[in-house]
């Protein structure tokens, strides 16, 4: 229901250029610079700054967007209680995810969840700790899961989970006797390092700048699973995996883990949250409760 201008004009605010836009709907970039215009031409305002290297919204373009984010809420909690009337477990939730719970804690989670609620579709996407808490924040996603603590003033986290950071080797690297390590026992080492929209990165600057270390990049990736397949291929590599990445691995004898013995990387945990300013549709309060209840079991000590 949402005007088909209004779609393209949201799509290239997202992404920044009309080709990134029209690639993502699968249009022509005529057709989407032509519902661009038509709007700007009916506003009497421009909503996009061009620029060589893509397009930035104006003041007009960010408050179209606030709307257009606003009206497309209020929309989906119009359907979430229309659906109600009709079962208690129906409709859509959209949740967004760090790449480092994607291995098992989510499909477990998520398959469980949907044995229970089958009328209730599901929509995924994985991307960095920062488009996570954009995009729960600007409604795009009902639910998300950081890492960290939430970033944001706007969200209100629902539930936490442990999730240490490790550094991860081949069994026949020479660090895989050991079961502790430094950063500065990886520094001899070339690292597979993910890049700096992961938080994950973000820490291990930070170590690296205390310590005044100078690790050996020799690859740097925005997926965790290419660095976990490059070092796994490796005797020599070193990459930094979540706990939910790591343990398959570490069971299939493919790779060692190693706890980092750096106060700033110990004791890391993953955090659900959500907008404080939307309403959740109750397909979306149901996954949000089934999401922390099983966080939650994470944390409590299993009984022997």
């Amino acid at each position: 229901m949402e005007p088909i201008a209004l779609r393209y004009f949201r799509e290239v605010a997202a992404h920044g250029s009309v080709r990134h836009a029209a690639e993502r709907m699968f249009v022509a970039q005529s057709a989407v610079s032509r519902q661009v215009a038509l709007l700007e031409s009916e506003l009497g305002v421009p909503l996009f700054e061009r620029h060589a290297r893509g397009m930035s919204l104006t003041e007009a373009g960010q408050l179209l967007l606030t709307y257009s984010n606003d009206q497309r809420s209020r929309f989906d909690e119009l359907r979430g209680v229309i659906q109600e009337y009709e079962t208690l477990r129906r409709g859509h939730a959209e949740i967004a995810c760090v790449e480092g719970l994607l291995t098992s804690f989510m499909p477990d989670a998520l398959r469980a969840f949907a044995e229970i609620n089958p009328a209730i579709s599901l929509g995924v996407a994985s991307v960095g700790s920062q488009a996570v808490a954009e995009g729960v924040a600007e409604h795009r996603y009902d639910l998300g899961i950081v890492f960290g603590s939430s970033p944001r003033t706007d969200l209100v986290e629902l539930a936490r989970m442990p999730q240490p950071l490790f550094a991860a080797v081949s069994p026949a690297h020479p660090l895989a006797r050991l079961d502790r390590c430094t950063l500065a026992d990886i520094e001899p080492y070339p690292v597979v390092l993910p890049d700096r929209s992961f938080v994950i990165r973000q820490l291990i600057d930070r170590v690296c700048v205390a310590r005044k270390l100078s690790l050996s990049r020799m690859v740097e990736s925005n997926t965790l699973a290419f660095a976990q397949a490059l070092v796994t291929g490796s005797n020599t590599h070193v990459t930094f995996l979540t706990i939910d990445l790591l343990t398959p691995s570490m069971k299939l004898g493919t790779l060692v883990g190693l706890t980092l013995d750096e106060r700033l990387l110990q004791a890391r945990q993953v955090t659900l949250v959500a907008s404080r300013t939307r309403k959740l549709s109750l397909a979306a309060r149901h996954l949000a409760n089934w999401m922390a209840e099983r966080m939650k079991a994470k944390q409590r000590p299993r009984s022997r």
